[in-house]
């Protein structure tokens, strides 16, 4: 997978974002010295006459003029099924511009919405995935654009969206039923690509969505492999903790170890490993405690951060009720954050999809609940603690919950 093959850049024979005017000339061939050193002009070529931009269809496409393109129909001048000699057609640069209102035109009028053209050999959809173009690759599959067409690389319109990364045109297509797992003809998925490309959004939607997380391209590399290259963190770990192999082997006999120590990436390896429960090496944590798979089960956990609040809740309000208001209160927040850093650590030998409850939502919230409580507690009526009381427990059973 090299940054070549990546197709992020816009597709061949298509305009950039500013639509660039052809000049209409054609390359004149150069004056010819004969042998009496004199000029032969005779076989020169003369320029093509350049059409005026009001009959220049593909000019007036890549600009939106729907108008102009309307009279060209009207008088019969051209017809929205005109290609030109790359079998471009009105409707590719419509869509690449992101010409919403000239695109429904065209294809009310009977556009070929699959039409492939360019050097790319893509379609107008694709051409508008590779921008970008929510509305304009929404509106031409609404009017039966196919999503499972490939382009002349071999790339459906998924694989041509997630080169850039766009969870929002992501959603857009998995709903067309498009095969996740389909490769491309190197036999990278998308979720390889955005491994590779370091898109955590991408592959956490990928993943979500039940793309094979240990599927290998034809040299054996894994989405873990690819997300090694790149050496995003956030990426090695959602893979890690949805069962991605740490030890799988290329053809070539590389395990993700030997990747990331080639691709200097071991840093970004490492702390992945750790932060989903595993040692340096890959292998899984041993808690050093009796009962240690019970204390790690899923019940266990969800009963004792359910109960959590309300041990540290009594332990402060025993602090602040026995000790001095001066002393109280920076001992209660010591006690607080040491238990929170007690809850963090015990998280580290969670399943991999509970070790993160700390950086919730719901935790922030009890986090802050903790420093009104402290800073409150000791001026405040008995009326009011008793709506602390009950507000902690809502915000413990909301954390459950969620």
């Amino acid at each position: 997978m090299t940054s070549s093959s990546a197709s992020s850049e816009t597709p061949r024979g298509a305009a950039p974002t500013t639509p660039a005017l052809a000049n209409g000339k054609a390359s004149a061939a150069p004056p010819k010295v004969t042998g009496e050193n004199t000029v032969e002009l005779n076989k020169m070529t003369p320029p093509e006459d350049k059409l005026p931009l009001h009959e220049d269809i593909m000019q007036l496409a890549r600009l939106g003029e729907i108008s102009a393109i309307q009279t060209l129909f009207e008088t019969g001048k051209c017809d929205s099924k005109y290609k030109d000699q790359e079998d471009i057609t009105p409707l590719h640069w419509a869509a690449i511009n992101n010409h919403y209102a000239l695109c429904k035109y065209l294809v009310e009028s009977g556009a070929d919405i699959n039409a492939k053209g360019g050097e790319s050999v893509a379609t107008p959809a694709m051409w508008a995935a590779q921008r970008c173009h929510l509305y304009i690759v929404n509106l031409l599959l609404q009017y039966g654009a196919d999503p499972l067409l490939t382009d002349g690389q071999g790339y459906n319109m998924l694989h041509l969206a997630t080169f850039d990364g766009n969870v929002f045109l992501l959603l857009i297509l998995l709903h067309q039923n498009i095969p996740i797992d389909g490769p491309d003809p190197s036999g990278h998925t998308c979720l390889m690509w955005a491994a590779y490309k370091g898109y955590p959004a991408c592959v956490d939607l990928f993943l979500q969505w039940g793309a094979s997380v240990n599927g290998a391209d034809e040299n054996g590399f894994t989405a873990l492999h690819w997300a090694l290259v790149k050496g995003n963190p956030v990426c090695i770990q959602k893979l890690i903790e949805h069962g991605s192999d740490r030890f799988v082997e290329t053809n070539d006999g590389k395990n993700p170890a030997t990747v990331a120590q080639e691709m200097n990436s071991r840093g970004a390896w490492h702390r992945a490993l750790k932060e989903s429960g595993f040692n340096p090496d890959g292998t899984v944590k041993q808690l050093p405690l009796p009962y240690a798979s019970f204390v790690r089960s899923r019940v266990f956990l969800n009963k004792s951060f359910f109960l959590f609040p309300f041990f540290q809740m009594f332990i402060i309000f025993s602090v602040l009720s026995g000790m001095p208001i001066f002393a109280a209160v920076p001992m209660t927040v010591f006690l607080a954050y040491s238990l929170q850093w007690a809850a963090q650590q015990v998280l580290q030998w969670a399943p991999s999809d509970m070790q993160h409850l700390q950086r919730t939502v719901s935790n922030l919230e009890l986090s802050w609940g903790s420093v009104r409580l402290i800073t409150t507690s000791a001026i405040s009526s008995r009326c009011f603690c008793g709506y602390i009381i009950l507000g902690w427990c809502t915000l413990a059973y909301d954390r459950v919950d969620k």
